[in-house]
């Protein structure tokens, strides 16, 4: 029998991970892990294939991300609207709890520049991973697809339909319907340009029916306050249902990713 602690100095100035054995029948035992814990970050633009690349690895703090912000605003001047996003945390360590507002910040940024598919490549033995994630699910952002290779990114990206603009996960956003006069009322996990996937609507949907959808912002001066658009049932699951808008012009549709994005961009982060 052996009891095993590690110990993460992250917090101060790391330089290693140390675990410490003990053993039943032997002495303690030391065993360093080397782990490269010097911040760096890279932010590249493919403009034939509109897409961003990002790479963090080792232990990343405030400063790192503020110059990874810079980088990407340089790399997105030169992409178009609807550019895909690969970012590569598979190397990285930890994020100090201190840059998260400084990846919020970048998280704004490419919402505001109309991004569009973004996938994450990560390990899931790395703190990193779970502080992402755990980020994730406290605030409003996009929606996040998370391989574990470049190949696997690169198969995503091929195989999936192109959407309209970003999913957002907007909390606390719900909607409500008709079908042929008959009211209906849900909640929607994600939302995109070109629809929205939708938890327990009541009654409940079948697919291919055609509905009317509305949705209630809190009131703005200048940003769309209510969304109705007609939309069709395009799949069913459980008490899960996806939802395709029909005929939404462009107009609209920025009015929608604006009004979105807005509610994104005010969402914040407590840990």
């Amino acid at each position: 029998m052996f009891l095993k602690f590690d110990f993460d100095f992250a917090k101060t100035s790391p330089v290693q991970l140390v675990s410490i054995e003990f053993d039943d029948q032997k002495k303690p035992k030391q065993r360093d892990e080397n782990v490269n814990v010097k911040p760096r970050i890279k932010a590249t633009a493919n403009i034939a294939k509109n897409r961003l690349h990002i790479t963090m690895s080792g232990n990343v703090d405030s400063k790192s991300l503020e110059k990874l912000y810079t980088d990407i605003r340089f790399c997105v001047a030169d992409l178009k609207k609807g550019f895909e996003v690969i970012s590569d945390i598979s190397q990285c360590n930890i994020l100090y709890v201190s840059s998260f507002p400084n990846y919020k910040k970048i998280i704004d940024y490419l919402i505001a520049n109309n991004v569009g598919e973004i996938v994450r490549i990560i390990r899931n033995a790395n703190i990193s991973y779970k502080q992402i994630l755990k980020f994730s699910e406290k605030i409003d952002c996009y929606k996040t697809i998370y391989v574990e290779s470049d190949k696997e990114a690169e198969d995503k990206l091929q195989l999936l339909i192109k959407r309209n603009g970003v999913r957002f996960k907007i909390d606390n956003l719900f909607f409500e319907y008709t079908v042929k006069d008959s009211p209906g009322k849900g909640r929607i996990i994600d939302i995109s340009t070109s629809g929205c996937a939708v938890d327990s609507p009541t009654p409940p949907l079948t697919i291919d029916t055609e509905i009317v959808v509305i949705i209630k912002f809190s009131e703005h001066d200048t940003l769309l306050s209510t969304f109705t658009i007609k939309a069709k049932v395009v799949r069913v699951d459980d008490q899960r249902s996806a939802i395709q808008f029909i005929d939404l012009d462009d107009d609209h549709k920025n009015q929608l990713y604006n009004r979105l994005a807005y509610e994104v961009s005010r969402s914040t982060y407590s840990s």
